[in-house]
């Protein structure tokens, strides 16, 4: 069932229109089982992990990265960055009505979040292409934002929990913020940096990300 006319018999049950389906068939395969199979790779393109969505479960991969577009990597225009394919999918469900999704690149990181993978696919895109990160509400997803914006940068920064406060330490400095408090823009303020990274998260913060509200 990996023809895009037909679509994958998951993603229909789950409400996923066929033109949101088109966008990410490249990246998924259906098993025999109907479940949804997404290869990740590392930076010689071996497959190093696997995201899997079943009736019911999703199995997010460590490590690994996958990456594609419907436009030509020259030609696009906004890029957009996730944990996981499932999770790029329904936000794209979510919003295909108000934004235009033609020239837009998917990026899906792996838990481990490797800086260097993820900058050397970045690279193929163009530089005036505006970013947005899909890591949810949660404050790993929260701290996930901070990292991209600081790689794309050229800076790093690091983050740890302490009580019911994030430090972040950046440039030799330590800089603490409470845990309710704590986001992109207000990191950015707080350490001086001109955010040039968008959020794309639910409005409810209930809701952790867009894949929660199936």
């Amino acid at each position: 069932m990996n023809s895009v006319k037909e679509g994958f018999e998951l993603l229909d049950s789950l409400g996923i229109s066929k033109e949101v389906q088109q966008l990410f068939s490249a990246g998924l395969r259906e098993d025999a089982s109907g479940r949804l199979i997404a290869n990740y790779r590392d930076e010689k393109g071996r497959v190093v992990d696997q995201e899997i969505l079943a009736v019911s479960k999703q199995k997010l991969s460590s490590c690994g990265i996958l990456h594609l577009s419907p436009a030509l990597p020259e030609s696009v225009r906004t890029l957009f960055i996730s944990d996981a394919i499932m999770h790029l999918i329904f936000m794209v469900q979510r919003k295909i009505g108000r934004i235009d999704f033609s020239y837009a690149a998917f990026l899906m990181v792996g838990a481990n979040l490797d800086k260097d993978l993820l900058m050397m696919v970045i690279e193929r895109y163009p530089k005036k292409a505006k970013t947005y990160t899909v890591f949810g509400h949660s404050l790993i997803g929260r701290i996930r934002d901070c990292k991209v914006q600081h790689w794309l940068k050229g800076s790093d920064g690091s983050f740890r929990v302490a009580g019911n406060k994030v430090v972040a330490q950046f440039k030799g400095k330590e800089f603490w913020m409470k845990v309710g408090e704590f986001s992109l823009r207000n990191h950015c303020r707080q350490v001086g940096l001109r955010q040039m990274v968008s959020t794309c998260k639910p409005i409810d913060k209930n809701i952790d990300n867009f894949y929660s509200f199936s």
